[in-house]
């Protein structure tokens, strides 16, 4: 497996990325695994490296340039906000985003305050091979997915997230119309498909994936999830997790 990882201070992980398709998404993880560390430089990468890395598999140059083009369309659109009674905080990603086509070069630039989430991550952030990520076809199981990582031990790889309904609709961008039966069958279901098609080191992605459902006090209402994992992986030391190379 490739060595390329993303890497973010938590707080990111209640900005959905549910309107961007599968392949957006694997592009914009692709970009902040590039950023990682760079600081508020101007960087520039080719096209191939992005390729390579995100496992677009089209060979097409125009495609390739529209491919990033409504990526970073997508983008834009993010929002990050901070707000209480007395403070609004809005923050942009980027202050250059720049695709030169003829010379098939992307030319980034962080802003400093996406740069902090990046790179300035103490002990709470979150952690996940690029590589796999790209596997994932779902967008919905790219979204649980990053979600779990989240809450996961470094040191075994066992993890357990415990979420309201109500939050997990949130943060997965799941429609109002969707129904339980729907979230079964359309997000949990098929994210344990996938999670176990998923191939590492010629094993499942996750020893096991497992979802209970928490009724409410009152009537018959589910109010939450424990959703508890393990994932296979190498033995890596808690220092090379931490400072991995680039």
């Amino acid at each position: 497996m490739s060595n390329d990882v993303v890497r973010y201070n938590n707080g990111f992980n209640t900005v959905p990325l549910r309107k961007f398709s599968p392949v957006e998404m694997d592009l914009f993880w692709s970009i902040c695994s590039k950023m990682k560390r760079k600081g508020t430089d101007e960087l520039t990468f080719d096209f191939e490296s992005f390729k390579s890395i995100a496992n677009y598999d089209r060979r097409e140059k125009e495609s390739f340039y529209f491919a990033l083009k409504s990526t970073w369309e997508k983008m834009k659109s993010l929002s990050y906000k901070f707000e209480d009674s007395t403070y609004f905080e809005d923050l942009v990603l980027f202050q250059r985003f720049v695709i030169d086509k003829e010379n098939e070069i992307v030319i980034l630039q962080a802003s400093n305050r996406f740069e902090f989430i990046l790179n300035n991550i103490s002990k709470n952030f979150t952690r996940f091979e690029l590589e796999t990520m790209t596997k994932l076809s779902s967008t919905y199981t790219k979204e649980l997915y990053r979600q779990l990582m989240a809450h996961k031990d470094l040191s075994d790889g066992t993890g357990a997230w415990y979420v309201k309904v109500d939050d997990f609709r949130k943060v997965l961008s799941i429609p109002d119309s969707y129904r339980m039966s729907d979230i079964d069958r359309q997000i949990l279901n098929t994210a344990k498909k996938e999670f176990t098609l998923i191939q590492e080191n010629g094993r499942p992605l996750f020893e096991y994936f497992r979802v209970e459902k928490v009724k409410a006090k009152k009537g018959n209402r589910i109010s939450s999830f424990k959703i508890y994992f393990k994932e296979h992986r190498l033995n890596i030391s808690m220092h090379n997790w931490l400072n991995e190379d680039e």
